[in-house]
């Protein structure tokens, strides 16, 4: 038995060792294999790691010979306030519903007598003012939570106003309260400058179609104000309305459930509404009630 063992060692021997060597080749070649380049995008690191102290120098020293070696490269997102900025497709539909509402129905009765092509050049230049202005709604959220020491990684417009992205939860209920109302007071701040500026042109004796493109937008800041203090998230109401519950009960999650419930209540409700305008011939009711209602389902959490 041990005697015919041997010969049969010795012929599995050499096949043994070749398949060995060709493990080993292989395992070479991979290992030879030039490695996948990756890409580093600046704008996706959030800011609190790059902004302070010896992270922002080394950040500073680092990218440079990280684009020169093709490495890096900069980001072509938009930023305001160094914070990366995006648009929910519902700010665009928003801006041409807007356009149409002034220049349709609005317009006309606050400066008779233009032409159709004069309504629609300054409708869209309201609409623009009006949408643009959310941008100032967000930077008053934002202005909040930087001096609430909360690091922003993101802000997003939409047709409600838009969503402030923190790189950390707020530390309490009282935070949370006041990062949410940062938004609506910008909004009465610039509903306020826009009213001023009605009441200068109207003084000024300028064209009655400019000085109602002013009020327009005062107006419109004022109802985004009111709007978004709606209690029911994604609204700032609704983050108003969770702070209040985690205050009272100490529970934030369960704060936060029932301010997402309230907001689906009254996207609900805008739903139906619109339901209801439709019925009676209101299209620009219709088409508001159901944008409006659409967008908060979509964002509520």
């Amino acid at each position: 038995m041990h005697a015919a063992g041997g010969p049969g060692r010795s012929r599995a021997g050499p096949r043994a060792g070749r398949a060995a060597a060709a493990r080993r080749g292989s395992t070479r070649a991979r290992t030879r294999s030039p490695p996948a380049r990756i890409v580093i995008d600046p704008g996706s690191l959030a800011p609190r790691l790059v902004t302070r102290g010896p992270a922002a120098r080394a950040t500073a020293d680092l990218l440079p010979a990280l684009r020169l070696r093709g490495v890096a490269r900069r980001s072509r997102r938009v930023a305001v306030f160094g914070v990366p900025l995006t648009v929910d497709v519902s700010w665009v539909f928003g801006l041409g519903l807007a356009t149409w509402t002034f220049a349709d129905a609005v317009l006309p009765l606050e400066a008779p007598e233009h032409t159709t092509g004069a309504y629609v050049l300054a409708g869209g230049a309201a609409a623009l003012l009006v949408l643009g202005s959310l941008a100032l709604h967000e930077a008053g959220h934002w202005l909040v939570a930087r001096h609430a020491g909360l690091p922003v990684t993101r802000l997003a417009l939409s047709l409600v106003g838009g969503a402030l992205e923190l790189g950390a939860a707020p530390l309490s209920a009282g935070a949370e309260f006041r990062v949410a109302l940062g938004g609506p007071l910008a909004s009465l701040l610039t509903a306020v400058l826009a009213a001023a500026a009605h009441v200068a042109l109207v003084e000024w004796n300028a064209d009655p179609l400019v000085a109602a493109v002013a009020a327009v937008v005062a107006v419109a800041n004022l109802i985004v104000a009111v709007f978004n203090l709606l209690p029911g998230l994604p609204l700032d109401g609704g983050r108003v309305l969770k702070a209040v519950i985690w205050r009272a009960t100490g529970d934030e999650t369960r704060a936060g459930h029932l301010a997402s419930a309230a907001g689906r209540v009254l996207a609900a409700g805008l739903l139906a509404l619109a339901v209801i305008a439709s019925a009676s011939g209101d299209a620009a009711a219709a088409l508001w009630s159901s944008a409006l209602g659409l967008t908060i389902l979509r964002n509520c959490p």
